[in-house]
């Protein structure tokens, strides 16, 4: 069986190593490709879209990056006409209500960074949820 893959745009190499583990633990059906700001995670997307190749099963999004930020990358997806239709989640320290709100007026869930290990677990169980749909 072909592996799943998510695209993860996320400037703190820690939170994707654990990540990285996390999902090893869970599941090993799914690959995550890493890129570390909204611009590199538009490349690989657009880059795929050009070469006809498949799409992650999602995107998850870390807010605040450097070069693009999350917010600007789920905008410019959304107005895309072919990305717009990938599921998109923001997974980010902030828990700003204003954020919730930007997220929700987007139609994506933002669910904000856990501080254990164990409620990491429960949220990238719940992340993959969004490929099985």
């Amino acid at each position: 069986m072909e592996k799943q893959t998510i695209l993860w745009a996320d400037d703190d190499q820690d939170d994707l190593m654990i990540m990285r583990e996390v999902l090893a633990e869970i599941d090993h059906s799914f690959e995550i490709i890493e890129v570390y700001n909204g611009q590199e995670a538009l490349d690989h997307l657009y880059d795929l879209k050009q070469n006809g190749l498949d799409f992650p099963c999602l995107v998850i999004l870390d807010i605040n990056m450097p070069v693009m930020s999350g917010k600007e990358a789920l905008v410019r997806m959304k107005d895309d006409e072919v990305l717009k239709h990938i599921p998109v989640v923001v997974f980010t320290t902030s828990s700003s209500e204003m954020d919730r709100i930007f997220c929700r007026q987007y139609g994506v869930t933002m669910i904000s960074k856990p501080p254990s290990f164990e409620t990491l677990h429960s949220e990238v169980e719940k992340l993959l949820n969004f490929c099985k749909s």
